[in-house]
């Protein structure tokens, strides 16, 4: 048999061995003009950077590469896209004002420093200007970028379109004046939460209305909940007021796709750091994808993760981009690939993937190796 990176994706969703290892990596756009200046591929494309710089890869570099996986987004009309190349600061559609910063390894992002709900107070959550999340064409774009995306490639597709809940919090008021407001203003954190899981759901409506049909994975957005020592949040913070919006979120997910979709399709979660005393909550609450296993976090060993979660929880990453992926060797590239999947791959389950966006200080010869390594050590069935 022949696989298709939708189908070797599908499969692993389903904890069963396909022919390798899903490879899936997601690049910053200064590391992708790099990447594809390596691998000599000079044709034109537009590229659409978000303020984190993440950029989708062109299906060709997916299949030059051996990659499995792409994303599809809530694909705005053009006269709706912000462009974030050029000013030295910019303001979002939530206000927040963001100021580029020049990277120490290279590349740019653009980081929150001013803060409109900083000092606000619950009655001004009525007067806010909540931005709308589909400007008008928003639908009809994004199902003719995610049609042609499937209809014209065989790659797998992970549906990312409501956006953040914490991470917007976190935007709106400043880190800490969230963290204080999170313990000391439940009321008003709560109310806030609710306001974002709301526009969260809706996001992720019109991007399954649109998109659904051609998806074989919906993240619901990313939000961190852990630290490399531990957990951001207390038990208590975290049961009381956080995963109650995941849990509402993640049940409007999976009823649409219960409902009107292929219901095999998961949820994947985004969260950094040392968070497995979540994961069983996060079990409970429907999550069926973690992103992305952060190595070298408290409590995050990866053999012991696969033990007592991996029958019911697919793993997505894992590979090291603080410290292996930019200042490692190629050698030290591959010994990393060969422990994740000594650990994660059995039986399937496991999306093998960088631990966060590929930045511009990881030199292209390391992904090039961890991708072949990921081939060669990957493949079914597994010679460990």
């Amino acid at each position: 048999m022949s696989w298709t990176p939708r189908e070797r994706l599908c499969t692993t969703l389903k904890h069963q061995e396909p022919d390798r290892v899903p490879v899936d990596v997601q690049c910053c756009l200064d590391f992708y003009i790099k990447l594809k200046a390596h691998l000599g591929m000079e044709f034109e494309e537009t590229l659409e950077a978000n303020y984190f710089r993440e950029v989708i890869p062109h299906p060709l570099v997916c299949a030059r590469m051996g990659w499995d996986v792409v994303s599809v987004k809530l694909s705005k009309p053009a006269r709706a896209r912000p462009n974030f190349v050029e000013p030295a600061e910019v303001v979002d559609a939530w206000g927040v004002r963001r100021r580029r910063i020049v990277l120490p390894g290279g590349g740019i992002q653009y980081e929150a420093v001013s803060h409109p709900l900083a000092q606000a107070r619950l009655e001004d959550l009525d007067s806010f200007a909540w931005p709308d999340p589909c400007p008008p064409g928003t639908t009809e774009e994004t199902e003719k970028q995610a049609r042609w995306m499937y209809e014209n490639t065989n790659l797998g597709l992970v549906g990312r379109f409501g956006g953040t809940i914490l991470e917007l919090a976190i935007d709106l008021m400043g880190f800490e004046a969230w963290l204080a407001a999170s313990v000391a203003q439940p009321v008003f954190a709560a109310a806030l939460l609710d306001r974002l899981t709301d526009l969260a759901i809706r996001g992720d409506r019109i991007g399954l209305e649109a998109a659904g049909k051609y998806i074989q994975v919906l993240k619901v957005s990313g939000d961190d909940l852990g630290m490399q020592t531990g957990t951001l949040y207390s038990p208590r913070t975290f049961r009381g007021l956080i995963l109650p919006r995941l849990q509402r979120r993640w049940q409007a997910a999976r009823d649409y796709i219960d409902a009107h979709l292929d219901p095999e399709i998961p949820l994947m979660f985004h969260t950094d750091g040392a968070v497995r005393p979540f994961i069983p909550d996060m079990l409970s609450a429907g999550l069926g994808v973690l992103n992305p296993v952060q190595p070298g976090c408290a409590g995050m060993d990866l053999e012991d993760l696969k033990r007592d979660f991996g029958d019911r929880l697919v793993f997505h990453g894992a590979i090291d981009v603080q410290n292996v992926l930019p200042f490692g060797t190629a050698q030290d590239v591959r010994l990393a690939v060969r422990d994740a999947i000594r650990a994660l791959a059995p039986g399937g389950g496991y999306i093998l993937s960088p631990s966060h966006f590929v930045q511009s200080d990881v030199p292209p010869e390391n992904i090039v190796a961890m991708t072949q390594a990921a081939h060669e050590y990957g493949s079914y069935p597994l010679a460990f």
